[in-house]
């Protein structure tokens, strides 16, 4: 069950990140090729932070109910954080080459705010729940309210592509390193 939920959230995110888009390149009127691949990789590096802090699982011992809820309670605090981050370092690229950056970035900055909220709902929970049941029940919530979030993830796919920046995106360290992820964070089940 913590796989499913980890892997539903870093498929969301990835989904956010959007930078293995087929549509066509940036049109001709854009700034130059270099500045939008230079700022595509600078978008894609602020949810990558995000990305990676949720590759990992819970280092918790789950059969033992004395550490478990400040366990996962300070695990998910690590992933709020990297959330945060993320925002703040896409909010910075809202004005960025493209004449759609800010409608692009916020399009991410909506996505990642709706994960934002799912960890943060899960440990508000968790901090008040009163026994072990209750902490299973907040986290199992959290793996059906993540597979919700693929949707909003195909949204944030398509305002990238409708943006036009797939070509930039393509050729941007940072979005080709999340598409490694990608393929690697899928479930195994």
């Amino acid at each position: 069950m913590r796989r499913t939920a980890i892997a539903l959230m870093t498929t969301c995110l990835l989904a956010v990140s959007a930078c293995d888009s087929g549509s066509s390149p940036t049109s001709s009127s854009a700034p130059s090729e270099a500045d939008v691949v230079a700022w595509m990789d600078k978008v894609c590096g602020a949810v990558d932070g995000t990305v990676k802090a949720m590759s990992d699982e819970p280092g918790v011992d789950m059969t033992d109910p004395s550490t478990l809820k400040a366990g996962l309670s300070d695990w998910l605090g690590t992933k709020v954080a990297a959330v945060d981050r993320s925002i703040t370092d896409l909010k910075a690229l809202e004005d960025g080459p493209h004449p759609r950056s800010k409608e692009l970035v916020t399009t991410a900055e909506s996505g990642m705010d709706q994960i934002r909220t799912l960890l943060t709902d899960t440990r508000s929970k968790l901090d008040s729940s009163t026994d072990a049941t209750q902490v299973v029940t907040a986290f199992t919530e959290m793996a059906t309210r993540a597979s919700a979030l693929e949707n909003s993830g195909a949204q944030v796919q398509r305002k990238f592509d409708e943006t036009g920046l797939a070509g930039a995106a393509q050729k941007a360290g940072n979005c080709k390193g999340l598409q490694t992820s990608s393929s690697s964070s899928a479930p195994t089940s």
